[in-house]
This record gives structure tokens, sequence and C-alpha cells, in this order.
């Protein structure tokens, strides 16, 4: 049905006036006022067909995309001229959150919270691949972990990757190489042994991050971390099929200070497809 709407648009839309040829007609009986007649139809149907698209677009029932259709779309809508070809989809999933980042930012989730970074500033593909492999090799390695803990108290397993992914920076960053710490948890003991934390400059001014033996151990103290605390036990109750809700929660609730914080965990999230581990809770 869509393919065929999108066949009719694209000849009304599409094709130039000269290439649709009246009917013909004998020159004895239809006078030159009748031709223009038929050609005033026809600019009138280009006009409503082209209002009609323009309100459905507005009313967001029907996107349009230019551009290089994407190959599982393929049978929607016929390929021609790709810089012409216009895609009709009804419905469908919601495209996948993204955030604009500064051209200064350098981190192994660059790309995958905005997908467009690479383009607009000229970095060079293979290094966006080695970025795209440390944070696979990184899903690949705590996966289990976080189904584990999602299994023993119903924190989505998406929501700790995506937390470990960005608090550690793929498990690059200072903190999580030299003392295990994916998570950013800090320390506020004044009374803590030796060795339990490690000073490191965070927002700008100098905060104890605590250490870990292992980076297991950090999960497992992420886990417990959120499910002692007043402020953050409430989205338990959430169970682990809303990583949206949790995300915006989280963010609410103080965990970083970064404003944009829950939507680059719902990004990270969906163009890494972690929200599948969250189906695996039983």
């Amino acid at each position: 049905m869509w393919r065929s709407l999108f066949v009719h648009l694209n000849f009304y839309i599409m094709t130039p006036y000269h290439h649709v040829h009246p009917p013909e007609f004998n020159s004895s009986r239809v006078t030159k006022s009748a031709s223009l007649d038929w050609l005033q139809e026809q600019i009138l149907w280009k006009i409503i067909v082209l209002f009609a698209l323009v309100y459905l677009v507005w009313c967001d029932k029907v996107s349009i995309v230019l551009g290089e259709m994407p190959q599982n779309q393929a049978g929607l809508a016929h390929t021609g001229n790709p810089i012409r070809t216009a895609l009709l989809s009804l419905g469908g999933d919601p495209p996948a959150q993204t955030v604009c980042l500064p051209p200064e930012t350098q981190s192994n989730l660059t790309h995958v919270l905005d997908p467009s970074f690479a383009k607009r500033n000229g970095v060079e593909s293979k290094l966006v691949a080695e970025k795209a492999s440390i944070c696979q090799t990184y899903i690949q390695r705590f996966a289990p972990v976080a189904i584990a803990e999602m299994r023993r108290t119903g924190l989505p397993a998406s929501i700790t990757l995506a937390q470990g992914l960005l608090e550690s920076d793929a498990g690059q960053s200072a903190i999580a190489k030299s003392i295990n710490n994916h998570f950013g948890i800090k320390c506020f003991s004044r009374k803590c042994k030796k060795g339990h934390c490690k000073n490191y400059t965070d927002d700008s001014h100098k905060d104890f991050f605590i250490r870990y033996d292992n980076a297991w151990e950090s999960y497992r103290a992420h886990t417990e971390f959120l499910k002692n605390s007043h402020r953050y036990q409430s989205l338990f109750k959430l169970g682990p099929l809303a990583y949206q809700k949790w995300a915006n929660g989280l963010a609410a609730a103080g965990y970083a200070s970064d404003p944009q914080y829950a939507m680059k965990l719902i990004a990270i999230i969906q163009q890494l497809q972690l929200d599948k581990l969250d189906k695996k809770f039983k």
C-alpha cells in the first residue's frame, strides 16, 4: 500500500510538467482554453498532493528522508536516483537518542553518543573503529556481570553497563585503570583506612574515589550503593525493563552533575542496543 503511495507521490511531485503528456484531442473541437484548463488541473493536483504531504509530516504521521535509503527498507519505495529518493514510513521504531558534542571531545564514547561527530570534525574512520572496538570489548567483558546484578536486585543491566561505559570511558579512565573504580563512586568518610580511596580531580575540584581490588568488586559496590541509598531506592520499583525512567531518575536524584547525564545514558543504551540485555532478567 505504502509503496503504491510513494510511486504516486513521486509521479505527481517529481515529474516535470513537460513529461506528463496531455490526452490526445481533436484540435478542431477542443479550443486552446481547454488545453489551458488541463494544465491548470495538473498544477492544482500537484499543489493538493504537496499540501497533503506537508500536513502529514507536520502531524508526525509520515517521515521523509532524502538521501541514501537504508538497506533494510530498500523495498518500501522505488530506488531511483538516491538524491531524490523519498522514503515514507508510518509508525516504526523511533530514532535512537543522540547527543551533539563539542569538537574537543575525545572520549571512547564520543561516536556512540554523537554518530555524526566524525563527519563534522573530520575524524578518520580508523580512529572511530578503534574506539568502537574498545566499547565492544568492555561490553563483552562486563555484560555477564551486569546481567547477574540485574537478576539479583532488579537493576537493569543496560543501565549498569551504560553507566560503567560512561563513567569509566569504557574502562580507560584514570580511576578505572588505577583503582578499579568504574562508576565514579566517591568516599566521604573522614576516618577511612589508608589505601581505601585515592584523590583525583573531578568537577573542577579534587575528590576522593574509593579503591576496589578489581572491576567486578566495583560493579557489586555500584549496585549496593544504589540499592542502599535512600535517593535511589524508589527506582528499584520500576523494574528492569524501564531503562529510560531509570536514566531520568538517576539524573534527577543527582548521581552526576552533567545536565545531559540522562540523555547520554539513553543514547548509549539505544545506540549499542544494551536494552536487549534487560530481557535476560529471567
